[in-house]
């Protein structure tokens, strides 16, 4: 009797697909990226692959393509996939605005703006230039930018206006005698209040009659955007004191 021992001890012949790079937002399935291909002096061959990722940006897919036949013999080969991405996010800018000086110009009162990207988050950021006085612009750059640093921008005009005019009150009426002084110290002064800014009060005179004579006190309050109020105060010049007399001697 002879006894034949048949050992196959031969591992497959694999052939790895050739590297390549892809967008982030392809497959990485084989059947994109490439397969592995095998063969064997003896028997069947199973072809099987397992990846590894270095998660990085762009990204690098290590697949290591394995070839085993009917025997347990075992031949290896790698394939790089390398994942990159090279396009930036979709911004959409909030439309331009004109708000009140008084309103605030956070974003959820002026509008925010929304970014999408076709493989990773995106993180979105706005700096802010502001120019000019009466009205105030305010330039808010938007920008969206992906993990893998694509930025794209886009531009959202504020314009911060002053239509509302100073609160002013004027001091009350007021009966003075013509040797006291009509210096606003005297009679009283107006007060104003703005909800913007600051506020600059003047006054004009208007004077008619005689005994009284009525002197007629404009008040105006005046913003930086020049937006004035005014209000009236009547100041009474009267005189009741009689003349002081004086008599010649008795003759």
């Amino acid at each position: 009797v002879q006894i034949l021992t048949i050992e196959d001890t031969t591992p497959p012949v694999i052939t790895c697909p050739g590297d390549v790079t892809i967008d982030c937002s392809d497959s990485t399935d084989p059947a994109s990226t490439g397969e592995a291909t095998a063969t064997d002096d003896c028997s069947g061959v199973t072809i099987t692959f397992s990846d590894a990722s270095n998660g990085a940006c762009p990204e690098v897919l290590t697949r290591t393509w394995s070839a085993e036949d009917d025997c347990g013999n075992i031949s290896t080969c790698v394939q790089l996939i390398t994942i990159d991405d090279t396009t930036p996010p979709v911004i959409t800018c909030p439309g331009d605005v004109t708000i009140d000086c008084s309103d605030s110009t956070d974003p959820a009162n002026t509008g925010e703006a929304t970014a999408t990207d076709d493989c990773m988050g995106v993180v979105v950021t706005y700096v802010d230039t502001r120019s000019g006085a009466c009205p105030e612009i305010l330039t808010r750059v938007w920008t969206a930018e992906d993990g893998c640093g694509n930025v794209v921008s886009c531009t959202q005009v504020i314009t911060i206006d002053d239509t509302t005019p100073p609160v002013i009150t004027c001091p009350g009426d007021v009966t003075i005698d013509c040797s006291a002084s009509t210096d606003p110290a005297s009679t009283g002064e107006a007060t104003a209040t703005d909800d913007c800014g600051s506020v600059t009060i003047t006054y004009v005179d208007s004077r008619a009659g005689a005994c009284p004579e009525v002197l007629t006190r404009t008040w105006s309050a005046e913003d930086d955007c020049g937006n004035i109020s005014t209000c009236v105060q009547t100041i009474t010049i009267d005189d009741t004191t009689p003349p002081v007399i004086t008599c010649p001697a008795d003759v």
